[in-house]
């Protein structure tokens, strides 16, 4: 059985962004997912230029949450500018097309292509294509040690 300290499921543009930031922080990250290439649905995104961002997307005033503190934190630690400082690093160019909406210039392809090379950067495993069979959580919830097991194409993590 292969231990990590993260394992994120899906290789969407969520699932990535989160195994690039575990990854620079120093974690074992481990991402699966059923289809064979990451970021499906960033390719099609767009009309295949991918939207990957919104310059209007850190107003904290626009989500609703039981706790409105979540978005302000949230967002003020990995706002959107970030994100184009990211895409502009891999020269990527990029423009904006409504209200705040940045789009490609080319190919979305290009910003899945950055997400796999700063999740390689990282140090992030993949399991591609890779289904997840059952989950178990063979510890005690208050135990600190507490994991959880998924059992996989590829074995158990």
């Amino acid at each position: 059985m292969e231990t990590t300290d993260v394992l994120i499921l899906g290789a969407g543009a969520a699932g990535m962004m989160c195994a690039i930031e575990a990854g620079r922080r120093g974690r074992r990250v481990v991402v699966l997912d059923h289809a064979a290439r990451p970021g499906e649905k960033i390719r099609i995104s767009g009309g295949g230029r991918c939207n990957f961002t919104n310059l209007e997307a850190d107003r904290p005033e626009r989500f609703v949450s039981e706790d409105p503190r979540f978005a302000r934190a949230a967002l003020r630690a990995y706002g959107p500018r970030r994100f184009v400082a990211l895409v502009e690093a891999h020269r990527i160019g990029w423009h904006e097309k409504h209200r705040g909406q940045l789009f490609c210039d080319d190919s979305s392809e290009r910003i899945v292509e950055l997400l796999r090379v700063e999740c390689d950067r990282g140090g992030v495993t993949w399991f591609r294509p890779c289904a997840v069979r059952d989950v178990e959580r063979p510890g005690a919830p208050d135990d600190p040690r507490d994991r959880f097991v998924l059992h996989t194409d590829a074995g158990a993590l």
